[in-house]
């Protein structure tokens, strides 16, 4: 089996990672969404593989490493040799050129001396001319001179050969230097080929060998990269416990994308009901819904008024029965809630408005307590979250719609917006740490009460109208340090608000320490 390179899987995995980004970002349903994370689960596992096999798979033990390792050597060896070969080449070198040197010497010395030999020659020569044209000379040389005149020019006949063979042997031998100076230059030549052809494999060798280090601390790092994330996934759920949690989720999915094609069918065929009704039946349904509400008031007063005599004569306290603040409650709600943008119905939507006013004013019905209170999937339910690492976890910023219950029966819960800072799965109910987006157990993405993703949840909002009532909860129930920080949140959104002055002042006020001198 051939494996890979470290770089090459790596590589491989950050591109495929890369890509895999902006198409989660471009998934609209959770389906799909789900699908392409089991892919990249799968990609990951195939490629921890590859890199726990390249891992294995030692580069050093590879027939190409071996052979290059033996080539080196050889190659180091010839080098030695060339070397070598060189410094003796060098010496023979520096053998001829003192040999040269001493040749050339001898020739200028001879050179010297047949120069004085030529000079002692010529000067003969004129001297004998001179005896031999004057007469006088002639006369008195005796026989003896012509004896020594003729010993002389044998001499001179010896000298003039000696000197010939002197010059033949000069030339001899700058024959010869010059014939070892083109061999020594050739010599040289080669080697300095030689000598280049080995530096050029030995520096290309050189860089393998850096290459196959950096190969070795990169196989390092992949190692330690490698036991990273066999302890990961060692920390991460079962592939039963992920399909499990796929299933449960592909159930949901199914079943909320059911719910909403009903929705939609039922708004289509209440569109198409009220599209095909007539402004007459818009009429006549708003005088029955005024008639409706005006009975219902009189029966409200009515009940109120008997209950009031009675349980005044009784000296109880009055309060409806469940039953009947349900009923009275919804039927007021469904009237404000359909009435609401409706322009023309505004005086039923107000009178309705006001018939809850009246059952919330007699005790028939209790509100909700919302805002400053820790959220409560029982009488709550969440409409926004926002991130907020200053403030309780779970704590109530806002009231968009108050919630009622009529004694211990809930009738409708509050809508509301929550703060979160702390996160706990949805399914196994196990807490998880402030970075994690998965839970570490399931392997569920952790979410907010309104179902938003802990990663897209929104930066806590500054407005003033929303703080307000909640930083007057706080001062109220005594947690100073959450209302100081969210003062000045506050504060910076918006500078020098007279209402926001004036808590800060309260809150400065009661964190000043006490004075034993001023108590006293």
């Amino acid at each position: 089996m051939k494996y890979l390179a470290f770089d090459d899987i790596v590589r491989n995995l950050l591109v495929y990672l890369k890509g895999q980004v902006p198409s989660l970002s471009a998934k609209d349903s959770r389906e799909d969404v789900l699908k392409q994370i089991q892919s990249m689960t799968f990609t990951l596992r195939s490629t921890i593989v590859q890199l726990e096999g390249a891992a294995f798979h030692d580069p050093r033990n590879t027939e190409d490493y071996q052979n290059l390792e033996k080539e080196l050597q050889a190659i180091k060896q010839t080098n030695a040799k060339l070397e070598e070969s060189l410094f003796l080449e060098m010496n023979k070198t520096q053998e001829l050129r003192e040999k040269a040197a001493e040749n050339a010497k001898a020739l200028e010395l001879e050179k010297s001396e047949n120069a004085k030999l030529d000079k002692l020659i010529s000067s003969l020569k004129e001297e004998i001319e001179k005896l031999q044209n004057s007469p006088a000379a002639k006369l008195e040389v005796p026989v003896a001179d012509e004896s020594a005149l003729e010993a002389l020019k044998n001499e001179i006949v010896e000298l003039e050969t000696a000197l010939s063979k002197a010059e033949s042997i000069n030339q001899q031998m700058r024959q010869t230097l010059q014939n070892k100076e083109i061999e020594l230059s050739k010599s040289k030549d080669a080697l300095m080929d030689a000598m280049k052809l080995d530096k050029s494999e030995i520096s290309d060798l050189k860089s393998q060998l850096i290459s196959t280090e950096q190969l070795k601390t990169e196989n390092a790092t992949l190692k330690k990269k490698i036991a990273e994330l066999e302890r990961d996934l060692a920390v991460l759920p079962s592939s039963e416990v992920f399909r499990n949690n796929i299933a449960a989720a592909d159930a949901k999915i199914k079943f909320l994308e059911a719910a909403l094609a009903n929705a939609q069918e039922d708004l289509k065929n209440l569109r198409g009901n009220m599209a095909s009704t007539t402004p007459e039946a818009v009429l006549r349904e708003k005088e029955q819904l005024e008639q409706r509400v005006l009975d219902l008031e009189a029966t409200l007063k009515s009940v109120i008024k008997t209950r009031d005599t009675s349980s005044n004569r009784s000296g109880d306290k009055f309060v409806f029965t469940p039953e009947e603040c349900v009923f009275l409650f919804e039927t007021l709600s469904t009237t404000t809630s359909r009435l609401v943008n409706s322009l023309e119905n505004r005086d039923v939507y107000m009178r309705s408005k006001e018939s809850i006013g009246i059952l919330e004013k007699s005790n028939a019905i209790q509100k909700v307590y919302t805002v400053g209170q820790i959220f409560d999937g029982k009488i709550h339910k969440a409409a926004k979250s926002f991130k907020s690492d200053f403030l309780p976890d779970g704590i109530i910023i806002h009231e968009e719609t108050p919630g009622f219950v009529s004694g211990t029966r809930l009738i409708q819960k509050a809508l509301v917006w929550v703060a979160k800072s702390l996160f706990t799965c949805g399914e196994c109910n196990s807490s998880c740490r402030p970075h994690e987006y998965f839970c570490p157990r399931c392997g569920l993405e952790l979410t907010a009460p309104d179902g938003t993703s802990k990663r897209e949840l929104p930066a806590y909002p500054a407005k003033i109208e929303v703080n307000l009532p909640l930083l007057d909860e706080l001062i109220k129930q005594g947690n100073l340090k959450a209302a100081v920080a969210l003062a000045n949140l506050i504060s910076r959104e918006n500078p020098g608000h007279p209402e926001l002055l004036k808590r800060q002042a309260l809150l400065q006020k009661a964190e000043r320490p006490i004075d034993p001198a001023g108590e006293a």
